[in-house]
């Protein structure tokens, strides 16, 4: 099994999104055909969840995908660094919150 770039077993900024890898084992013409099978080549962490895709891909149902709301996407990327100060997205949440004592 190839390695992946950084040695970790997830997904990186340089990996294709889950809608493009769904799109490639749906075998749906794509632009990034040809760049995200090379990519495969190189990531265990795509080539893993486009394995789950190829098993659970026929069973797909048509969904919307909404953005994560920002202060949630910043809370989030701050517990996945183990942010050491205080985390924004924290922050943000406990100063909307207002006690009704």
């Amino acid at each position: 099994m190839p390695s992946s770039l950084n040695g970790l077993f997830c997904k990186t900024p340089l990996c294709p999104t889950s809608q493009a890898l769904l799109a490639y084992c749906l075998d749906l013409a794509t632009k990034d055909h040809v760049s995200i099978e090379t990519h495969l080549t190189s990531c265990d962490f795509c080539g893993a969840e486009l394995q789950l895709l190829n098993r659970y891909c026929g069973d797909a149902e048509e969904y919307l995908f909404e953005e994560m709301p920002s202060p949630l996407r910043r809370l989030a990327e701050d517990l996945l660094k183990n942010s050491a100060g205080t985390i924004r997205g924290f922050a943000e949440f406990g100063e909307r919150r207002q006690l009704s004592h």
